[in-house]
This record gives structure tokens, C-alpha cells and sequence, in this order.
């Protein structure tokens, strides 16, 4: 069976990423926070806004981190994670 959460979760999630990913469009991070939901329902796990919040924000780091160097715009990284560039794990300088 599916879960539904209100649509309020769902826009306190995009609401609290998109403050984290400002450099990403709001329709972007609302777009994650989506499919993410979703998609954890379709594997059958169990929904929680906690899970989708965490997920899509993994999502939205490896989107960031995956633009070209010469067209970013702001770079978000969270303490004690590594940058990926490219091929090899850059860790982030302490």
C-alpha cells in the first residue's frame, strides 16, 4: 500500500534544501525532494520525510559537485565529507 504524508513535508523539505542549495533553482530542489519521495516509495521502504530529506539532499551534494568547475556557482559541502572531482575523492581541506 501506498503512504502519503501531507504536502506540507514536502515543502518544509524542499524549503530547508533549497536554504542549503540556493544555488540550484527552487523548482530543482522541489523536483528532488519529489522524485526521491517517489522513489522510495516505489522500492517499497517505508516513507519517512526524515529518509526523503536525507536522501535528496545526497542528491542535490552530487549535483553540485558534478558541475563543471568553470560554471559554479556555489560549492556545498558539509563538514567531514569529501569532494568528488572528477574520478578521484578529494578530501575537503581542514
Amino acid at each position: 500500500m501506498l503512504q502519503t504524508f501531507p504536502v506540507q513535508d514536502l515543502r518544509q523539505i524542499s524549503a530547508r534544501l533549497h536554504d542549503e542549495f540556493s544555488g540550484l533553482s527552487h523548482r530543482c530542489v522541489e523536483r528532488c525532494v519529489s522524485d526521491t519521495w517517489n522513489c522510495v516509495e516505489h522500492l517499497g521502504i517505508t516513507v519517512t520525510p526524515h529518509l526523503v530529506e536525507r536522501v535528496a539532499r545526497e542528491h542535490l551534494e552530487a549535483m553540485v559537485n558534478s558541475v563543471p568547475p568553470s560554471t559554479v556557482r556555489k560549492s556545498v559541502r558539509r563538514p567531514g565529507t569529501t569532494l568528488f572531482t572528477g574520478h578521484r575523492a578529494v578530501p575537503e581541506p581542514r
